[in-house]
């Protein structure tokens, strides 16, 4: 498994960021994701989280900036963070929608729905939040990463999104060629980073 590769030069070159790794994340919260979104998870984001539910938070002593894990300076988050960011993203759609508007809203968000994962909107004025997107890393200034729930061929493709827009494409078609990634660009490394 390609987080394993992760995890074991984290011990070597990164003790203090391995240190942060949270325990595996218990089935009933991953069941709780999939209630939550109503969409199963894909097997590569379970088997990840599985293996370790996100990082905790870096102390106050320790530089932030220092050592990110993920590309676009993003970290790993925990099942219930991924949720509630889900959360804050659509409760920060329906927060600023007029409510003249909300109707519209949900026919989009309905119409947007049954689009195909992978199927993102570059010509709308404001990018919105979908309830299938479930954020799975950040990058502490309100951006990150998510997944496309959605089903389709690009079903769990992992999505760059920053703080007023998403990529229009995804960046990887799933965890597990994300983390592959991670963990290649670790091994070329090779020494410590922390």
């Amino acid at each position: 498994m390609r987080w394993s590769r992760i995890e074991q030069w984290l011990a070597r070159n990164a003790p203090a960021y391995h240190a942060r790794l949270n325990p595996p994340a218990d089935p009933a919260s991953l069941r709780r994701a999939e209630r939550e979104t109503g969409r199963p998870l894909p097997d590569g984001l379970t088997a990840w989280w599985r293996a370790a539910d996100g990082v905790s938070p870096a102390r106050a002593s320790e530089d932030r900036t220092s050592f990110r894990l993920l590309p676009y300076g993003c970290d790993p988050y925990p099942v219930a963070e991924a949720l509630a960011r889900r959360a804050l993203h659509l409760r920060s759609l329906y927060d600023t929608v007029p409510p003249p508007l909300a109707d519209s809203l949900e026919e989009w968000m309905a119409r947007c729905g049954e689009d195909r994962a992978g199927t993102y909107y570059p010509q709308d004025a404001t990018p919105l939040w979908l309830p299938q997107w479930l954020p799975v890393a950040g990058d502490g200034m309100g951006g990150g990463l998510f997944v496309d729930l959605r089903a389709g061929d690009l079903y769990g493709c992992v999505v760059r999104h920053g703080t007023g827009s998403h990529d229009a494409r995804p960046s990887w078609p799933d965890i597990e060629s994300l983390l592959a990634r991670v963990a290649d660009e670790l091994e070329e490394l090779g020494g410590h980073r922390d």
